[in-house]
């Protein structure tokens, strides 16, 4: 009988912790998401976040259950299994799936490693139960001991056992990509559309989609969504949305280290490259300057000898990678020069857009007008200026088509409300050239105050905190009032703000977004300007 009632109760331990369990694993999948399936960032994120990766009271009730019911007598032990399961069932009815600013997507890939996760889970109960049944012998033990002694363990490991399916199946997304990379390449070269490639530190989607924009004024023209940047982002736009009837295909090239540029372009083969800025990105992935400099480099040296390179004038890097191109190249904007096609005269900026005189080397030239902010546009526009014109645009066609442009989401975004204040959506990414001009772009709404919310900028590595700190001091000549999210993060912003005299009381602290706005709301009225400046996902959250 006691046999019997320890399988019953161990049945009822388990079952009361299979939904905290699995939304466990869910939360590992969704970070491991996050950090693209990569298992070294993946660690990294679990060594930073240790103490909320461990369930401290699944362990509790493991630890308990495991020594009560190895060595108290047989009321007793199983006292504490209910116990146990009355706490699982505590749990299974307050933890929730947690609000997510990205959530998880349950892609095919994803599912795969959730019930990877799954086998693993299994795997490690099994051991641990088999583990415990050597150990006690010939002595007799219920089996919630050993059902315990794995609550214990998974407790422990339920995160990293997420990185341990990644690695187990690696050989088979190895042969799905493999499959999708050959799929696409195919349909590629039987529609044969004109690729254009859009690489760069910064600017790469805005220009994408204004480029686009233009482009399908005259053209058949597919680009990538949103930032599908990556071999199988591309893959999958290529296999699900290109059709015969697309004349262009603009395809934003994305990169965290040297060779992913020279693998997207062994994909697509570009022929057209805009190269629109290089500066510090993913410095805690590359490790340089230097690494981003010849990885954005890529672009060029891929182009075929008929294609044409597009680079941004100003950008001093910009000039020094057009050395490798082995096709003819121009520059948009920077000093007068035989190669500088296009360049903006009479620059403008409002609360309302962008107006500037475009003027071409061949001494055309139109007044334009746009409604997209900020100064940083104005080479954007520029960059995709050029390649429409290579793409057969006229030079007249570019005005009217300027002026329909749509702001790019979440880049420097105004949203209309009925409230009267403006709110300036800028949270897709920052850095820190994007950064000065969201504020130049805060500080061209007159009449009311104006607010900045920030977590700061990432993967700057050691360039973070000087960036942080001049940020600060930026932010402090145009806000009347500052709300940072996340006090780690961002101590070193407000250490610049700080330094510049901005007033400490109109200086506010906030956890998280949600806290921040919370603020906000108390703060605001009619005629004031808020800038969102960036917004981290749920793995850099504090």
């Amino acid at each position: 009988m006691v046999s019997t009632v320890g399988i019953v109760a161990a049945v009822l331990l388990a079952v009361s912790w299979v939904r905290p369990i699995g939304l466990t694993g869910l939360r590992a999948l969704h970070i491991l998401q996050l950090e693209e399936y990569q298992t070294v960032r993946y660690w990294r994120w679990l060594l930073g976040n240790m103490s909320a990766t461990i369930d401290r009271w699944l362990v509790a009730i493991g630890l308990v259950g495991f020594v009560g019911a190895w060595l108290l007598p047989f009321p007793v032990w199983l006292a504490v299994a209910v116990s146990g399961s009355g706490v699982g069932i505590w749990a299974t009815i307050r933890r929730k799936i947690p609000e997510a600013k990205k959530p998880l997507v349950l892609t095919a890939r994803a599912r795969r490693l959730l019930a990877g996760w799954i086998a693993c889970v299994v795997g490690c109960v099994a051991v641990v139960i088999g583990g415990t049944s050597l150990a006690a012998g010939q002595a007799s033990i219920p089996r919630v001991a050993a059902l315990a002694g794995a609550l214990v363990v998974l407790g422990v490991i339920a995160w990293p056992l997420a990185s341990v399916a990644n690695l187990l199946l690696y050989p088979v997304e190895a042969g799905f990509r493999a499959y999708y990379r050959s799929s696409a390449a195919k349909i590629l070269k039987t529609y044969h559309p004109t690729v254009i490639g859009v690489a760069g530190s910064y600017g790469k989607t805005s220009t994408k989609t204004i480029l686009a924009q233009i482009l399908t004024t005259r053209f058949k023209t597919l680009a990538t969504p949103r930032s599908f940047n990556t071999p199988m982002g591309l893959c999958r736009v290529i296999r699900e949305q290109l059709r015969p009837e697309h004349r262009f295909f603009i395809t934003e090239l994305g990169a965290y280290q040297r060779g992913e540029i020279r693998e997207l372009c062994r994909l697509v083969h570009p022929t057209i490259g805009v190269l629109t800025a290089v500066g510090p990105e993913h410095l805690e992935r590359f490790g340089s300057l230097e690494n981003v400099v010849l990885a954005e480099s890529e672009l060029v040296e891929a182009l075929p000898a008929g294609g044409k390179a597009i680079f941004k004038g100003d950008d001093a890097i910009c000039r020094r990678v057009s050395a490798a191109a082995r096709c003819p190249f121009v520059f948009v904007g920077g000093p007068p020069g035989q190669n500088r096609l296009l360049w903006a005269e009479q620059i403008a900026l409002s609360s309302d857009g962008l107006g500037f005189r475009l003027c071409h080397r061949d001494g055309r030239h139109a007044a334009v007008a746009t409604r997209l902010l900020g100064r940083h546009n104005v080479g954007n526009v520029l960059l995709a200026s050029a390649a429409a014109l290579a793409c057969g645009v006229t030079f007249e066609d570019l005005a009217p088509a300027i002026a329909r442009l749509e702001p790019v989401e979440h880049r420097l975004q105004l949203i209309p409300n009925d409230n009267g204040i403006a709110v300036i959506d800028d949270t897709y990414n920052s850095n820190p050239r994007g950064a000065e001009a969201a504020l130049e772009v805060l500080a061209s709404f007159p009449g009311g105050r104006r607010y900045l919310v920030t977590p700061g900028m990432v993967e700057l590595a050691d360039l973070q905190d000087s960036a942080h700190r001049e940020f600060g001091r930026q932010a402090a000549r145009v806000c009347d009032g500052v709300i940072l999210v996340g006090p780690r993060r961002t101590r070193a912003i407000a250490e610049g703000l700080t330094e510049a005299g901005f007033d400490s009381k109109r200086l506010i602290v906030a956890r998280n977004l949600s806290a921040a706005t919370e603020r906000l709301r108390e703060l605001l009225r009619g005629g004031d300007a808020v800038l969102f400046e960036n917004d981290l996902p749920d793995n850099y959250a504090e």
